[in-house]
């Protein structure tokens, strides 16, 4: 599949209110925060991991002591991710424990060192308004253990398909979904296909308009407010042409988890819409058990 350049080039306007905040198109990363054998970091993963853990991370502060204890956690059930995260980065641990008969893994950062490199890590590099207000507030309670120099850098990033972050925000906040339908197995050309990519956030401090910005990058969404879930924000993206721009960008800026083999189930279920002509797209009885069984895995997962 070829896609123009224009396709992998458009922007969104980009418009986001945040008093004494400015908006800037690059994530800035120093070298220096990292562990010597991790100093040529790739800017792909650290852009990645800054849209993954605004998705799932939490900065924890507790008071332990008569002391303010501070951490960094990302708990997943992808255990492999988690190593990964670690591996990447050259600091933090990966732990597990058990909720409700689940097993989870957590990657964490607790020591000193490790909190001040998430920190000068996440300056400056956020994207969505929530998240900015919550590093502010749990950098004001570890004033003892902030770097001399440290200074909260007032701003935030456009959201961009020139960068890593969209897709870990994808990764910790996509869902893919396919149902294939067959009206019947004596005529095999009446079928066909439900395919959406569906991104929901809670909406605290004008994040509907990052999602906002989203479907427009993507084209063609759906964009509908969830009133059962107080303060949600729902995106879905069900047309072809917003599927190609998807499929366009994760190739360049893959995913990096086991949700990562559901996309690529929902890629080939994309390429039987996207050629349905093709002399290899004709669909027989046992083309027809494929999909439905490729279409029931993509949707019974679950990585949370």
């Amino acid at each position: 599949m070829k896609i123009g350049s224009s396709e992998t080039t458009r922007e969104a306007p980009y418009i986001l209110y945040i008093p004494n905040v400015v908006i800037v198109k690059h994530f800035t990363f120093i070298n220096s925060i990292f562990p010597e054998h991790k100093k040529n970091s790739k800017l792909s993963f650290l852009e990645w991991f800054v849209g993954f853990s605004e998705g799932n991370a939490n900065f924890c502060s507790r008071v332990q002591d008569n002391r303010v204890k501070l951490s960094f956690e990302i708990i997943q059930k992808d255990a492999k991710l988690m190593y990964k995260i670690r591996t990447m980065l050259g600091f933090g641990k990966v732990s597990s424990f058990i909720h409700t008969d689940q097993i989870y893994w957590k990657y964490s950062v607790e020591d000193k060192r490790g909190l001040q490199r998430i920190m000068l890590l996440f300056n400056g590099n956020f994207v969505l308004p929530k998240r900015y207000e919550e590093f502010l507030d749990w950098v004001s309670s570890a004033k003892s253990i902030c770097p001399s120099y440290f200074v909260v850098k007032k701003q935030c990033v456009q959201v961009s398909l020139q960068t890593g972050w969209l897709a870990g925000f994808i990764e910790a906040k996509g869902c893919f979904y396919s149902h294939f339908r067959a009206k019947n197995t004596l005529c095999l050309d009446k079928f066909s296909f439900d395919q959406k990519l569906t991104i929901i956030e809670k909406n605290t401090q004008g994040e509907s308009t990052v999602l906002q910005q989203i479907t427009v990058l993507f084209e063609n969404a759906r964009k509908s407010h969830i009133p059962k879930k107080l303060n949600c924000y729902k995106i879905e993206f069900c047309s072809l042409k917003a599927h190609t721009r998807i499929v366009s960008y994760l190739k360049q800026f893959p995913l990096l988890g086991q949700k990562n083999i559901t996309f690529l189930r929902w890629w080939r279920v994309y390429l039987r819409r996207y050629e349905p002509q093709n002399k290899n797209n004709q669909i027989t009885v046992k083309t027809i058990i494929k999909l439905k069984k490729l279409c029931s895995k993509i949707n019974e997962v679950n990585y949370e």
